[in-house]
């Protein structure tokens, strides 16, 4: 893959228009900048242009009320393909429910377990990558203004943080089909640096 890739550019265009507006009215930098973050882990650690593709897509179906992701899917299939699509919805968590208002963190993350043990390899690199994200993200709160903020912007708490990460760790390793282990190993250490600034190990 070179340095630029039309079918990035495309989809983070695409993306700008239709995810952008969804940004929610308290903190809206951290949901717009997420999409572009995961997409660099992914190309740090060697992802193809599919992969990156997808993962700049499946946010827009995490977004997307029950009722309004078969005509998402849709749009996105004519746009980007079947290959892009496939993937995309492998990796998506809905984040919203029915009626488009965010779900709980610990109802996600039940959702993220159960698509664990069935999603293709490069879905399992977007979510991972995803978490990995979120893992920084979470550092940065806990470093900056403490652990106990954690909840409050919208993650778990420090104990179910590490629950969570532990959880995710043994479903990650039973996937023998899944070769990424770079990825892992990031999230491995972000995961003890969010413990250790909670003070939990």
């Amino acid at each position: 893959m070179h340095g630029y890739s039309d079918r990035i550019h495309h989809a983070l265009t695409y993306l700008a228009k239709h995810y952008h507006p969804r940004a929610p009215t308290q903190a809206p930098l951290p949901f717009v900048a997420h999409p572009s973050n995961v997409a660099l882990i992914l190309a740090r650690h060697g992802a193809d242009e599919t992969t990156i593709v997808a993962s700049i897509l499946h946010h827009l179906l995490e977004i997307a009320p029950a009722t309004e992701r078969p005509g998402v899917e849709a749009k996105l299939r004519d746009k980007f393909g079947p290959v892009v699509i496939g993937v995309a919805c492998d990796a998506a968590a809905a984040r919203v429910d029915h009626f488009g208002e965010p779900l709980a963190w610990r109802h996600r993350k039940r959702e993220v377990l159960r698509q664990l043990a069935t999603i293709e390899p490069r879905a399992l690199d977007i979510r991972c990558a995803d978490e990995i994200h979120e893992c920084g993200s979470a550092i940065s709160i806990a470093g900056r203004l403490g652990a106990e903020y954690l909840e409050p912007h919208g993650l778990g708490t420090g104990r179910e943080q590490a629950a969570w990460y532990d959880d995710l760790r043994q479903a990650l390793v039973r996937r023998v089909d899944w070769p990424s282990h770079g990825l892992l190993r990031e999230l491995d250490d972000h995961a003890r640096e969010l413990c250790r600034l909670a003070d939990l190990r």
